[in-house]
């Protein structure tokens, strides 16, 4: 069942936890921490339904941001586990279908791959492009960021221009939106739903509880930062758990071209330091 759990271990007892319904990374729990994934209780998996909370893949389309369904369709597909995986890895693979022609009529195949190791969890998404002519793609690693401390700040993302997502053309439409002055930290828990084009230094998010989570990047220039918000109105976020996660995603927001036979890579790493109390 590609909705079943499964959960790799490295020697050094790094874990993480995926299924195969949308190539998903469940959860990460590094050597000596804590859960640092936030999944819902409440989340919902099967065909053409997204998981709510682990790392889900956005592909071939941000948002709502061009005609397909809101971020794409790799997401709420059945993916092809890859077996042979050295211990504290797990990957997976989607390929085109007759499905995904009629909506985005391309050959493809994704490959998300996820490595533990120590503190830091790993995750490669690879796209390469089968067909006989070039298509264009954005895609992100949709992250749900564990929250335990009420105060917990943002770092990295002060003075940079962020686009509103609400907005239908978030780059041309209405003033730009300020995540604070440069060098500064931000709340993590607020209500927002922003891109930052061109946010490609660290970002931490520090939380007095639980320590100091780093993301960083390769390829993925872009970042987006999500929380609904109190009164939110989701099916699969109970009233009140928005309070519990922060969403910090690293994204490819410009469309990639991608040749005929080509293949393109995004790493996102995320790495913990451990509160003292931990």
């Amino acid at each position: 069942m590609s909705c079943t759990p499964v959960t790799v271990t490295a020697p050094d007892g790094a874990a993480l936890t995926a299924c195969t319904h949308g190539g998903h990374v469940l959860g990460w729990v590094p050597v000596g921490g804590a859960q640092r994934l936030w999944l819902s209780p409440t989340a919902e998996c099967g065909p053409g339904r997204a998981i709510r909370g682990g790392v889900p893949v956005i592909f071939p389309q941000f948002a709502g941001r061009g005609p397909l369904p809101k971020h794409g369709f790799a997401r709420d597909r059945a993916w092809q586990r890859v077996d042979g995986c050295p211990a504290g890895t797990w990957a997976a693979t989607l390929r085109d279908d007759e499905q995904t022609r009629a909506l985005w009529p391309y050959a493809f195949e994704l490959r998300l791959t996820a490595t533990v190791a120590a503190q830091e969890l790993t995750i490669d998404l690879e796209v390469r492009n089968d067909g006989a002519q070039p298509f264009e793609f954005t895609a992100a690693l949709h992250g749900y960021l564990v929250v335990r401390d009420p105060h917990a700040e943002l770092a990295g993302l002060g003075g940079l221009h962020a686009q509103d997502n609400a907005r239908p053309e978030p780059a041309d439409d209405g003033d730009p939106v300020w995540l604070g002055a440069p060098g500064e930290s931000v709340p993590a828990l607020q209500p927002r739903d922003v891109s930052l084009l061109g946010a490609t230094d660290p970002v931490d998010l520090v939380d007095g509880t639980l320590g100091r989570l780093t993301l960083t990047a390769e390829a993925f220039t872009d970042r987006v930062v999500w929380n609904p918000g109190p009164g939110h109105g989701l099916a699969d976020v109970p009233a009140g758990a928005e309070a519990g996660f922060v969403c910090v995603e690293a994204a490819r927001l410009t469309p990639v071209t991608l040749p005929a036979g080509a293949t393109w890579t995004g790493r996102q790493t995320l790495r913990a330091e451990p509160s003292v109390a931990l």
